[in-house]
Order: structure tokens, then sequence, then C-alpha cells
């Protein structure tokens, strides 16, 4: 065993291929463990409710009291490790803040603390995210959505939207008193890169080949088309306020995502304007180049997260959720009762 222990705390963000590398993570736990990496597992894949469990998000929910001590399990289990490495990861630790991340750090005692943060460029983010957010009950459209996201920041979602996604703020929360080597900023790569090169970058910061664990995972979290993400941002309008966050993420990601997998699919994309994009990537720079100067471990290329600008002849955007016509809404829902209903006979 190594003199001092390493724990990586993967971060975030959210939408950057987190799933995914969760997903890997534990697929391969017992492998990793063979090389004394410990990827504990208190729930799922992921460490999410750890984090709810630190951050007493549910605290005076009933259903929370289900995983009120996994925060305690993991740093326990991690703290009697025999290998030399730990591995964390949820997306949710990115939201923490001073007192929260110091003592999240703190629960390792000498450990080695090392923190992961994934990034993805902002023109890909800013559509996930909404769609995504609509998958946690977020009634706000999308239109609505990209005018306060890159103006004026009041709403709610645009602020959980910016606490995730900019990259400069949170690693400059995450990196105090830590060594500069020891934040790891992982970038995704661009679209048409091949699909395990996330996972070599990745492993790459742990210390492992990336070629010795599989990684041939089925797609998880997959993006909802334009039609059902509207459909379903209608649904949050009219019902989900009735229910409590828990239960809806339950019969969401249990019941109607498959459902809504299963339906018709249109090859429509979130869409953005030329102005849109131009604005996203203005706020790209000035996010990235004070992380030039941090000394941070880029493992990637900080050009991954400033794409292209478009050009003069970029072809007018596509439609978008809010252009949908309420026949395509029916249909929509046509489709989810005949998937409901196949499940079902």
């Amino acid at each position: 065993m190594a003199e001092q222990k390493r724990v990586f705390i993967h971060i975030g963000a959210p939408k950057t291929g987190t799933t995914f590398l969760q997903r890997v993570l534990a697929q391969n736990r017992h492998a990793l463990a063979e090389v004394g990496v410990l990827y504990p597992k208190p729930g799922r894949e992921a460490h999410h409710t750890a984090v709810w469990a630190v951050r007493k998000t549910f605290e005076e929910s009933e259903k929370g009291s289900a995983f009120a001590d996994h925060w305690t399990k993991v740093v326990r289990r991690s703290l009697e490790w025999g290998g030399d490495t730990v591995v964390l990861s949820s997306e949710l630790f990115c939201f923490s803040r001073g007192p929260k991340i110091a003592e999240i750090l703190a629960a390792f005692g000498t450990a080695e603390l090392h923190v992961i943060y994934t990034a993805r460029d902002l023109v890909r983010q800013v559509p996930a995210v909404w769609q995504e957010q609509v998958k946690n009950r977020q009634t706000m459209s999308y239109q609505d959505f990209l005018v306060d996201v890159l103006g004026e920041r009041t709403s709610a979602l645009s602020r959980v939207f910016w606490g995730g996604q900019n990259a400069r703020a949170v690693l400059a929360r995450w990196s105090r008193g830590l060594d500069a080597p020891h934040v790891h900023l992982v970038t995704a790569p661009p679209p048409g890169a091949p699909t395990g090169l996330l996972w070599e970058r990745f492993a790459s910061v742990l210390g492992l080949d990336s070629s010795r664990y599989a990684s041939d995972i089925p797609p998880a979290n997959t993006s909802l088309s334009i039609a059902a993400a509207e459909t379903l941002r209608r649904y949050n309008e009219r019902y989900a306020e009735n229910l409590p966050i828990l239960e809806y993420r339950k019969i969401i990601r249990r019941r109607l995502e498959p459902a809504f997998a299963d339906g018709r699919k249109d090859q429509l994309r979130l869409p953005l304007t030329p102005t849109q994009r131009s604005t996203i990537l203005d706020l790209s720079e000035r996010m990235v180049a004070p992380m030039r100067r941090a000394g941070y471990d880029v493992v990637g290329s900080f050009d991954d997260l400033l794409p292209a600008r478009p050009g003069p002849d970029e072809p007018p955007p596509e439609r978008g959720p809010d252009d949908l016509v309420d026949a395509e809404i029916v249909a929509e829902l046509l489709d989810i009762v005949d998937y409901l209903l196949r499940r079902a006979g």
C-alpha cells in the first residue's frame, strides 16, 4: 500500500458524460479493487445519495432516512480501504460551497486529495441542461431559459445552470487548499471523437490503463426528442408540483423515460441562433482565460471548450420546442400511451 492514500472526488459537471463514467466505474468495481482502487457502493452506480446525506438535502423527508447514513458509509469504507486509491463520483458535488466543501474534504483525514471536474463546451451544455432539468420537474420554456441563462440570470434554473457549468468558479471553490496539480480538468471530447476517449482521459488521471477495463456501456440518460421534452415540460406545468421530487424522479427515470425513448424520434436538435451561439462563446472565452493561468492538470484541451463560431453562411436554426403545435404533442402522448399499454399487456 502507498504511504499516503489518494482520494479522487469527481465533482461533475452535469451532462458531461458523468453517468457514463459512473457506470464504467461500477461495472469494473471488482477489477479496480484488484489493483487497489476502491469505488465505494453505498447505493446505485454513483454517489448521489451520499451527497444528499452530507448536504442534508432530504433530511426532513421520510424517504431521506433510507440514505441518511450513505455519506458516513462512504467515508468509513474509504478510510478503512487497504488499497492506495479511492474514487467518488457525483455531479451533485459541484454545487457545494465553502464550509460544505471544507467538511467534505476534511472527512478523509490525511489522504492526498484530488478533485476531478469534467467539462463540455457550453454550446452543447446549454440545451442539454435545459432538457435535463425538465426531467427534474422544471417548467420554464426553452426560449425563456435561453434568454435568462444568457442574460440577467434571475431564475432559479439559470442559477443552477451556472452553479454547475461555470468551470472557473466551481474549480476556484474546490481548489482552495489543494495543490493546483491535484485539481484535474478533464474536457469532454468534441463531437465525432472516439466513444471511449472520455474514459481514457478520466482513467489517466487515476493512473489507470483504460484499455484494461470494459467501457462498452449501453446508452444511459440519453437525450429526449424535442417533442418528448416539450410534452414532459407541459406535464410538469400541470402536475409535477404535486409529486415529491424523489417520487417524481423514480417515475420519470424508471417508467416514463423508456416510454419517451420508445416513441417517435424527431431528428430536430434544440436550436441556438448564431447570436446565441456567439454569446455563449464569448462567455466561454471569459471562463477559460483564467483557468489557463491556474496551473490545473488539464487532460484534453481547452480547445474542446471553445468550438468554432458560426460563419456568415450559417443556416437558420431548426424548429424548437416552443414551435411545436398541439397536434405534435398529442402524437407524442399517443406513442407514450401505446408503449405503456403494450408493456402492461
